[in-house]
């Protein structure tokens, strides 16, 4: 087994695991049920990201940013699953 097999499927697993940490905390509020993603801009102090507005180019700022504020699970599950294309095209 390929290590980008085993790096994508940990990646996949991170992102499944996230998306059901997300799923339980939504249905323990009190009232009705309101899914909140998380991304990495819940997780990091926003300090850590001001480099991204430093950044000359509008095209790559502008994807970094949408990275940043998508959902985590998304990130790690598109993340993994490229990582395992990856390795498929490398090992043949």
């Amino acid at each position: 087994m390929s290590r980008y097999y085993i790096v994508g499927g940990l990646l996949c697993l991170g992102g499944l695991l996230v998306l059901l940490y997300q799923t339980i905390s939504s249905m323990m509020t009190p009232g009705d049920i309101v899914f909140n993603s998380l991304g990495i801009v819940d997780v990091l102090d926003a300090t850590y990201l001001k480099w991204i507005d430093g950044i000359s180019w509008h095209g790559i700022q502008k994807n970094l940013k949408y990275i940043t504020t998508m959902p985590m699970y998304i990130l790690l599950l598109g993340t993994g699953a490229f990582t395992m294309v990856v390795g498929g095209v490398v090992d043949k």
